[in-house]
């Protein structure tokens, strides 16, 4: 049973994070050593990927059971393991979930990195590594957490929830947070532990996500000798009868899309996110001719990938509506188009997510922040991604982001945490436990 008075407490809690942050970043670099790619991340070879997920969470499930919880695990598919621990409180305290994914991206460009994307470099003050900061970084700061109370002697009145999820970097919450949660390792509020800070600065207190949509769409064009382009584009010659080089129609839809993402950054803003930050992205094309990779004939076939984050006021729906609408008037103005229309594929909907203003779980993260910096309040913000707040929030939890690491090194070559977020954020945690969950009656 906690005994003292609340700043002495505090004193001991970030006490015992200090001592633990060289052990904290050591499980770090094992957990970064372990290649956990997303088997179902594009481009993956599921069979030579699957079961590294596993060994991270197997290498979290440790780490909670020192720090004295229940740990279990929770798995919808063969090698891609979720740990989840549970520290019971003592009774009458409101509980809460720290949650994190143990599933990183691929390495990307070897000859970008400055070593072994999995073999983590520590310097003074950093540490460099495929997962560092997205979200591996995350994860273990919770988990240290759990063990700076335990060590601490605090004893909480409500339950602490610790998960580390499989499949977040694809949307696949069903083998992951959705599984969890329905296997009974919810929560009264959340804190998912990813980055939220900037080079140089403390984390921040992240209340709000946007919409994330990804689609494709196909064109279908007609295919002719290279040589014939001229008598294919001009119309008072030959024109499409001849010809269609979808590139061409391509740049109809591109231009209206640019043109709906300029209208988006001047009237379509958010306090918590930058002007312009809101956007369609065309990050993937593929065009030629049907069956052949040579620009000697005109191209009959093309798709376009898109990513798409859209105002967290507005729901997927009516932004895909919108989509859709603006490439069907740009293609209403072309004879071709307007004949052989695009084909949308919609393949991933990942909805918005928004916590109330008057949160009482944001009140105790704001002061659990200020209290593990010295004075220093958080700064607010939206989120850069996309993150499982979203499943949360379907199973009844609320909650926030906030978690060590640089966001704009996610998913980048050399990305890193800095050792300075790692400490604060476990200590955040651990105050931000005590808030909320309370402590036991003496």
């Amino acid at each position: 049973m906690t005994t003292g008075s609340t700043h002495d407490l505090a004193g001991r809690v970030t006490d015992e994070v200090d001592r633990l942050t060289d052990r904290l970043v050591a499980s770090l670099v094992d957990a970064i050593a372990i290649p956990s790619v997303n088997p179902r991340y594009p481009g993956q070879e599921y069979d030579k990927v699957v079961g590294a997920e596993g060994d991270v969470s197997a290498l979290l499930a440790d780490l909670y059971t020192e720090a004295g919880a229940d740990v279990g695990k929770v798995t919808v598919e063969r090698g891609r393991d979720n740990a989840c621990g549970v520290i019971h409180g003592a009774g009458g305290g409101r509980s809460l979930l720290l949650n994190g994914h143990v599933d990183v991206v691929p390495s990307g460009r070897l000859d970008r990195w400055r070593g072994d994307p999995f073999r983590a470099q520590v310097t003074d003050d950093t540490v460099i590594g495929r997962g560092a900061t997205d979200m591996k970084g995350g994860l273990v700061a919770a988990a240290y957490a759990a063990l700076a109370l335990r060590r601490a002697g605090v004893r909480l009145a409500g339950d602490l929830v610790l998960q580390a999820v499989v499949g977040e970097e694809v949307g696949d919450h069903e083998a992951g947070t959705t599984a969890v949660l329905e296997a009974g390792y919810g929560a009264d509020a959340a804190i998912v532990c990813e980055p939220s800070g900037r080079a140089g600065s403390l984390p921040a207190v992240v209340p709000v996500t946007p919409g994330l949509l990804w689609f494709s769409i196909s064109l279908e064009g007609r295919t002719a000798h290279s040589g014939l382009r001229g008598m294919t584009i001009h119309p008072t010659l030959e024109g499409e009868h001849l010809g269609v080089n979808t590139i061409d129609k391509f740049w109809l839809i591109y231009h209206a899309l640019r043109g709906l993402e300029d209208e988006w950054a001047r009237h379509n803003r958010h306090p918590l996110f930058p002007p312009g930050y809101f956007n369609l992205l065309p990050g993937v094309l593929r065009a030629n001719p049907s069956g052949i990779l040579v620009p000697f004939f005109l191209a009959d076939e093309l798709t376009v990938e898109y990513c798409v984050y859209h105002h967290p006021d507005r729901s997927n729906e009516e932004v895909m509506a919108e989509i859709e609408d603006r490439v069907a008037n740009a293609c209403r103005n072309d004879p071709w188009l307007r004949e052989h229309p695009p084909v949308f594929e919609w393949k991933l909907l990942w909805p918005p997510y928004t916590l109330p203003r008057d949160s009482a779980l944001e009140a105790a993260v704001l002061d659990a922040h200020t209290i593990a910096s010295g004075g220093q309040a958080p700064v607010r913000t939206g989120f850069m991604g996309v993150c499982d707040l979203t499943w949360m929030d379907r199973k009844g939890i609320g909650g926030l982001v906030y978690g060590p690491g640089v966001g704009y090194t996610a998913h980048a070559e050399n990305e890193y945490v800095e050792i300075a977020q790692l400490a604060q954020s476990a200590k955040t945690y651990a105050m931000t436990a005590i808030n909320w969950c309370g402590l036991a009656e003496d």
